[in-house]
């Protein structure tokens, strides 16, 4: 009895040796799977934490609704002589803001049917500080309109400024804030106004520049949008490309 006693004991021995390596191996296997979840929980923190920092430098521009919109109204009287097709749009250097110039530019070769002359073009004609410019005078608005669509041979002129107030700083001082406002005229040859508006914005900027691509879009959206709610291109004055 003694012996099978034995025997059953040292039998039992590797069975239970078999059992704690195999806790051995749950336990170190549990231990690397959490471990691995840790780091990868830091990873994807420390990204986070990284994107959110980096969104928080990001420049960015924030295009409002229209206000002060006003549209002359078509002749008509003699409409064939007074109301003439519009082919071509001279855009003349905007004061306070010369990107905003290319993004008109853009906007209306992209989205209308006119021959643009770009303010390049425009600049060897009438010096950007031109005291008869956009913040001018409607009269010398007018002898300007008259004097650049007979140099350059268009039909109308687009005139134009940005104007607002000092940038403060914003999110804890990493981005300067500044509230802006583009102004716009759209003159004929004869120095008539024939649409002007105003186009407020916020500029935001920071350690890391917005993607112009993404810029010009959003503005010639937000644009052509007005411009059909105005039927600007119905008038004639902004005639769209047929898509």
């Amino acid at each position: 009895m003694k012996v099978m006693t034995l025997t059953r004991i040292f039998d039992a021995t590797p069975a239970r040796d078999g059992n704690r390596q195999g806790w051995t191996c749950v336990m170190t296997l549990s231990l690397v799977v959490t471990g691995a979840l840790l780091l990868q929980g830091c990873a994807a923190g420390a990204w986070m934490a990284a994107m959110a920092v980096d969104t928080m430098k990001s420049s960015h521009i924030t295009f409002w609704p229209f206000e002060q919109s006003w549209v002359a109204p078509r002749d008509r009287s003699n409409h064939a002589m007074r109301n003439p097709q519009v082919t071509s749009i001279a855009v003349l250097p905007v004061e306070g803001d010369p990107e905003m110039g290319a993004r008109l530019v853009t906007m209306l070769q992209q989205e209308t049917t006119l021959r643009v002359e770009s303010p390049s073009t425009v600049r060897a004609a009438v010096s950007e500080t031109d005291s008869r410019s956009a913040q001018a005078e409607d009269n010398n608005r007018s002898a300007l309109a008259k004097e650049i669509t007979r140099d350059l041979g268009v039909d109308t002129v687009l005139v134009s400024r940005v104007t607002g107030s000092p940038s403060h700083p914003s999110d804890w001082g990493w981005k300067a804030e500044g509230s802006r406002r583009l102004c716009l005229y759209l003159m004929n040859h004869e120095g008539r106004l024939l649409w002007k508006d105003q186009l407020p914005f916020t500029l935001v900027t920071g350690g890391t520049t917005q993607l112009e691509a993404s810029v010009q879009v959003d503005f010639a959206h937000h644009v052509m949008r007005h411009v059909k709610m105005l039927h600007l291109d119905e008038l004639g004055y902004l005639p769209k490309k047929i898509s």
